[in-house]
């Protein structure tokens, strides 16, 4: 028996044990621990039975993030084991993004623009669902709602479901059961950007350094935090503000808003399609005040009330000009930790890109009474305590072993192939098209490979021999949408002759996008490394760095390849009883500067020729 109060399960798994006695370790410091802990160790129910039990005792908020929905089902499911085997007296409530909770048809805009959407219907009180939240004659039937959610743990498409049969906001509904609950699942979005993170817990009564945070897939942290603090304008959004404010008889600004757009043009004069140049801020920002005598912050003020009016116009959920004045906003801000870039593609846009994540991860995480950090891929661990700015703050660094009997899982390393860029040639794609038929036809059922782009995958699949693999290749591409991605990840799950094998790219939907049932693949091959296209962004990032931890090529370049591979090898194995082969084929994942992200335990074999191992592997299977 586990000697845990409130684990939910009759035993504990090999490094779950530490795992567990590590997070109680961290509660009782008010520290921060970073776990690489592998798939199938069970880290949900580790650190959601300590914590809850520290947390009750304490009277602090659990807030677990995850970003995906099937993140959120587990997190709810565990907590429904916790309550029905212990009973402990808590209660939780989970939140998936505002815009996807919401009632009214708004999938197609952005985060930004939706919340300008909700504000103005609320302000203008046109939204029926919030309204009935509100309306007195309805508090019965809202608190009969909110009991029913904090009984028992449910996911957040359940609370929808039984708000809108009953007409009512779910968010609005979630947050009044978010004020009496101990636990909140949500996103990264609900806590990491400022302002949102301030009204998120204005609303809900709830303190950071009342709180422990829990960040699951926290190798997509950094990534996530840096396109959430970055800006971007292009030449449409000008334009269209220019529109809005000529409609509204702001004629005056909209010829300044007009000028930004040629300014913007003048700026990009010497760049072909495809370039790029860093800009420096005062560039902009004096052109604009020579052109129209204004500062950019004078014009960005404006915007703002042209925008409100905007969206009072029926039907209306966006406003050009509210996005225009952010972006002014934000573009007089800091240059260290940020870089400017101007880029022509089809058309001209300028971004303010954010390079240092700790800008919106330190003042979470030096304010909160704990934080618990974790992921299957979490290596090199120094790197994401530098990044997150958790260095030397009683930060455990620790790499758990994985549950999965070594004899299950076969690590090939093929040597003699690669696709750095100076290597790649059509007798190279042949080389991989013929061992990939070989390999992938000793594979019983399902196999997954993931290459580093779309026009590699391509390249390679056109030489690669379907019918000597046996097998129906499934190929993911670049326009599909959600339900074409859908539909080919259930019929490759539905089986069927020798099986199928999905065709997808590393750091795409398949690869780290989507969660295989155990047994659904028998074999990943992950062929070359999806190292960054060298641009601008990279380089500022690269630089950046190698100022703040002499580590810039590592950090920015070759750490987050090794990551978005070792995502896509771990979707064979997903279970203690899974058996399954992963293969990487790229003669550089031997190299020291990328097996050192390998994890601790994970042993692999280097090889020409992989096929007799693959064969040897499965002869019993």
């Amino acid at each position: 028996m586990v000697s845990h109060r409130l684990f939910p399960f009759e035993s504990i798994r090999k490094g779950q044990k530490d795992f567990i006695d590590d997070v109680a370790s961290v509660l009782k410091d008010k520290g921060n621990i970073i776990a690489h802990a592998p798939t199938g160790i069970g880290k949900t129910a580790a650190v959601l039975a300590p914590i809850l039990e520290h947390s009750l005792k304490e009277g602090l908020n659990l807030f677990f993030l995850a970003p995906k929905h099937t993140q959120h089902m587990i997190v709810v499911e565990t907590l429904r084991k916790i309550k029905e085997k212990h009973n402990p007296l808590f209660s939780m409530v989970d939140f998936i993004g505002k815009q996807w909770m919401c009632p009214q048809n708004v999938g197609d805009i952005d985060n930004r623009e939706f919340h300008e959407f909700c504000r103005n219907r609320k302000r203008k009180e046109t939204c029926t669902p919030y309204n009935n939240v509100h309306r007195r004659n309805n508090a019965g039937k809202v608190k009969e709602l909110v009991d029913t959610i904090l009984a028992t743990p449910s996911h957040s498409e359940k609370i929808q479901a039984l708000c809108n049969k009953n007409e009512l906001c779910p968010y609005e509904v979630c947050v009044k059961a978010g004020r009496l609950a101990d636990v909140i699942v949500c996103d990264y979005y609900h806590i990491f950007p400022p302002k949102i993170r301030e009204a998120f817990l204005l609303k809900l009564g709830k303190q950071l350094k009342d709180s422990v945070i829990v960040v699951d897939e926290a190798h997509n942290l950094p990534e996530r935090i840096r396109k959430i603090l970055s800006v971007t304008l292009n030449q449409h959004n000008v334009k269209q503000a220019s529109k809005e404010a000529s409609v509204l008889g702001y004629h005056d600004l909209a010829a300044e808003v007009k000028m930004i757009g040629r300014l913007l043009k003048d700026l990009g004069r010497t760049l072909k399609e495809d370039q790029e140049c860093f800009v420096l801020r005062h560039e902009f920002t004096d052109l604009i005040l020579s052109d129209t005598g204004r500062s950019a912050t004078d014009i960005a003020d404006e915007l703002v009330q042209v925008g409100e009016e905007i969206l009072t116009i029926p039907n209306r959920n966006r406003s050009y000009a509210k996005s225009v004045s952010n972006f002014l906003k934000n573009w007089v801000g800091e240059d260290f930790g940020y870089a400017r870039i101007l880029r022509k593609e089809k058309h001209l846009s300028l971004s303010y890109k954010c390079l240092d994540p700790s800008f919106g991860t330190k003042p979470v995480f030096d304010n909160t009474w704990a934080n618990i950090l974790m992921s299957g891929t979490l290596t090199p661990l120094g790197m994401y305590a530098s990044l997150l700015g958790l260095e030397g703050k009683k930060t455990i660094l620790k790499a758990y072993s994985s549950p999965f009997p070594a004899e299950n899982r076969l690590t090939l390393i093929v040597s003699g192939v690669t696709t750095k860029f100076s290597e790649r040639s059509e007798f190279m794609y042949k080389k991989y098209g013929r061992i990939l038929s070989e390999m992938i036809s000793k594979v019983p059922g399902n196999a997954a490979v993931f290459y580093p782009a779309y026009h590699l995958m391509d390249e390679i699949i056109s030489v690669t021999d379907e019918r000597k693999t046996g097998k129906e290749f499934m190929v993911e591409r670049k326009e599909m949408t959600k339900e074409d991605r859908r539909k080919l990840y259930l019929k490759v799950a539905k089986g069927g002759g020798e099986g199928r094998v999905i065709m997808g790219v590393q750091a795409g939907s398949f690869s780290e996008g989507v969660d295989y049932p155990e047994g659904m693949l028998s074999a990943v091959f992950v062929v070359g490394l999806p190292l960054e296209k060298p641009n601008l962004e990279t380089q500022a990032i690269i630089n950046y760095y190698d100022v703040q931890f002499a580590r810039g090529w590592d950090f920015g370049y070759i750490y987050p390849a090794m990551n978005r591979s070792l995502q896509a090898a771990g979707r064979c194995i997903r279970s203690e009883d899974d058996r399954g082969a992963i293969v990487l084929l790229d003669e550089r994942f031997r190299w020291a500067n990328y097996s050192k992200c390998f994890p601790p335990d994970h042993d692999y074999i280097v090889t020409e020729t992989p096929t007799k191992y693959l064969e040897k592997f499965f002869e019993n299977t």
